[in-house]
């Protein structure tokens, strides 16, 4: 289905959406007109197709605009404020936080835009729900067809469960104005997203020959699997435990299928190698499901485009050797990794870190010279390692500069801390040389400095600079200034199957294979024999304009730098492997004292949630897993500085405020709802 046609879809079925705007007008009466003689379309079986096709859209809701990122990753352990802060009230939960959304920039985002465009998809999908069975005459079309329309309902019910709690539902199509709804608790909203996953689950299959982004039988067992787990988890508690034994009975088997049918990729790189629209890195068989997307020209993918390419890109421009480029990116700089991102990792034994960061750059624009090279006679190349974030730890002394050497306050103007280091052999200050050229890197950035005279290190990573997330860039956009990317969206995966699966099994009690799975992932995560530890690679090598050969894509990282140690080929998949639940990696065991974990459960459930960290960091998971475990407000506080700054978030935060607009325009008994009622209507604390 074309981006056009949905838009135009969109538009006819956009009056019914639950907090609309209201109006007698006359416009809205030819409105009201229109969408009666364009409903008719949807009884043909050209039209409900066309519908149909379109259902998948919604799931853009993971990767498109501010809300993706602020609803999904803000305010956790990973992710804080980068150095634009137009939707910090969703990080900090400070008081600007509430069904009118206040404070941050014209670019903030309201409750109602993600809440809207649910209601908008789930009555597209009650039409291809109810038409159906009436128009298509084919019983394997028809299996088909209504499978995805309620795979996508159901998915978008639990979308609202994960963010709201319990809302309202719709299950028929609107064809008129509709004011009065009422809102059904948590457990019924959830069980109505389980209901439509289960009877899609039993209408779809997987065939031999899949066409890619369509829905299939793997991708509503997965999601079955994941709500029923999410009924198990700690938000659930007031009602979960009558089903307890069949909701974990059932999503293994489920997970058990999945992961029968679909192998890991070899390699976790492989899944973010891009190098093409549509290409090798986006049909692996490990991706369940994502969301779609083309290299159509700029702006073709209109409001719902894949812009997470620019949110996770701190500054670069202003640096000695470079310009803003489509490799480096347009650095939007909303999500900063917290210091958490680093901790959580074996930055030696475990690749995930380094494959999903990107810690070098290239110069790409030598006469850009600043701070102390500026007037100096050294000439910086086109190509040339130019930035270099080293990822060291608080007892490395190898970084010692001059006493008064200043990290740099988060303003454009702000220069990165260190260009030369003391030799510990002559006590001089010197360039830093790049390993491979002998030349100066020009842009320095340790994790961890000493200024001279001091024994405490310094955590350098406050002002605008830190590792970009890479995992979302993107060489194939049309120009610098463009935001939308051509790459999928990955939505399910199947080493999130796995650690769904090791969650399950955790709490049915069967802790060995609970390890085991975690293992399986893990596993994959090691260094192979022989692999180039320094290697890297990210979306932007996709670059396929003049501009290549002036790319600050570098495609080396920073692994050696950081680690202090001698390059080697060796493996370190068996040393990923963890044997014993008591004998947790050291990493692990750090950041369960932080937490003050003490508990048998609460310490395996630690380590589960770390390892969903390493794997799936910024794939739009971590809000909703850290809410439904209860584990929120105890991480974002140890984790977070920008919450702990504020010291506003609590229990509450575990939903999201009902949005403002939807309380006003809704009516009981004939009439608006009275103050009281929208309060009682309200989520608690908003």
């Amino acid at each position: 289905m074309t981006m056009n046609k949905f838009k135009k879809i969109s538009k006819i079925i956009a009056i019914a959406v639950l907090s609309g705007i209201v109006s007698c007008s006359d416009s809205f009466l030819e409105e009201h007109k229109t969408w009666t003689m364009s409903a008719e379309y949807f009884d043909t079986p050209e039209g409900l197709r066309e519908l149909a096709a379109g259902l998948p859209q919604t799931l853009r809701l993971m990767h498109a605009s501010e809300y993706s990122y602020a609803m999904l990753n803000y305010g956790t352990d990973e992710f804080q404020t980068g150095s634009d802060p137009s939707n910090v009230m969703w990080n900090e939960y400070n008081a600007g936080l509430q069904s009118v959304v206040s404070g941050g920039s014209s670019n903030r985002i309201q409750p109602q835009t993600a809440w809207d465009i649910c209601y908008v998809a789930v009555n597209s999908q009650n039409i291809v729900i109810e038409k159906a069975p009436k128009v298509l005459t084919d019983p394997t079309e028809l299996n088909s067809v209504l499978g995805e329309a309620l795979f996508m309902r159901g998915w978008t019910y639990f979308y609202l469960v994960q963010q709201w709690g319990g809302v309202p539902i719709k299950l028929a199509p609107s064809v008129r104005l509709e004011r009065e709804f009422a809102r059904s608790s948590r457990e019924e909203t959830l069980q109505q997203a389980l209901d439509d996953l289960q009877e899609s689950y039993d209408r779809l299959d997987n065939p031999a020959n899949r066409i890619q982004g369509k829905i299939y039988k793997d991708a509503a067992a997965h999601f079955l699997a994941k709500a029923l787990l999410y009924r198990q988890s700690e938000i659930c508690s007031d009602f979960n435990a009558s089903t307890k034994s069949a909701d974990l009975a059932k999503a293994l088997q489920l997970c058990d299928e999945v992961i029968s049918h679909r192998p890991l990729a070899p390699d976790f790189v492989d899944l973010w190698d891009f190098k093409v629209a549509d290409g090798d890195n986006e049909k692996l068989p490990e991706v369940i499901l994502a969301a779609q997307y083309s290299a159509a020209p700029k702006g073709a993918n209109g409001r719902y485009g894949n812009n997470q390419c620019v949110y996770f890109i701190s500054n670069y421009r202003f640096w000695t050797g470079f310009e803003r480029d489509i490799a480096g990116g347009r650095e939007f700089a909303r999500l900063k990794n917290t210091d958490y991102v680093y901790n959580v990792y074996d930055l030696v034994n475990d690749s995930r870190f380094w494959k999903s960061f990107r810690t070098t750059q290239a110069v790409n624009f030598p006469s850009q010279m600043v701070g102390v090279w500026a007037g100096s006679s050294v000439t910086f190349q086109i190509g040339q390692l130019g930035t270099l974030f080293v990822i060291n730890s608080k007892d490395d002394d190898r970084f010692q500069v001059p006493a008064g050497s200043i990290i740099p306050e988060p303003t454009n103007a702000g220069q990165p801390p260190i260009t030369r280091i003391k030799n510990k052999a002559t006590g001089q200050y010197e360039p830093i040389l790049c390993p491979e050229t002998g030349v100066p890197i020009p842009n320095v950035l340790p994790r961890y400095r000493v200024q001279e005279g001091s024994v405490v290190p310094e955590y350098a990573y406050q002002g605008l600079q830190w590792p970009t997330m890479s995992k979302y860039l993107d060489g194939t956009r049309p120009d610098v200034t463009s935001t939308n990317s051509a790459r999928d969206g990955i939505v399910a995966r199947v080493a999130e199957t796995y650690l769904i699966r090791a969650e399950i099994k955790l709490r049915q009690g069967d802790n060995t294979g609970a390890l085991s799975d975690i293992n399986i992932v893990r596993k994959r995560a090691g260094y192979k024999t022989g692999e180039d530890r320094a290697r890297y690679v990210d979306g932007t090598q996709s670059l396929t304009t003049s501009e290549r050969p002036y790319s600050s894509f570098y495609g080396k990282n920073s692994y050696y730098e950081s680690n202090d140690i001698a390059v080697t080929a060796g493996a370190t998949e068996d040393n990923m492997i963890v044997s014993d639940w008591n004998t947790l990696p050291v990493e692990d065991e750090e950041i369960i004292a932080q937490l003050g974990y003490a508990s048998d459960f609460d310490r395996k459930m630690c380590f589960l949630l770390n390892e969903r960290s390493r794997e799936l960091m910024g794939e739009m998971v971590r809000w909703t897993d850290l809410s439904r475990t209860g584990t929120l407000v105890k991480r974002a506080y140890v984790f977070n500085e920008d919450v702990a700054k504020v010291g506003n978030l609590d229990d509450h935060h575990l939903v999201r405020p009902i949005p403002q607009s939807f309380l006003d325009d809704t009516w009981k008994e004939g009439r608006p709802l009275t103050g009281a009622e929208k309060q009682a209507m309200q989520n608690p604390g908003y």
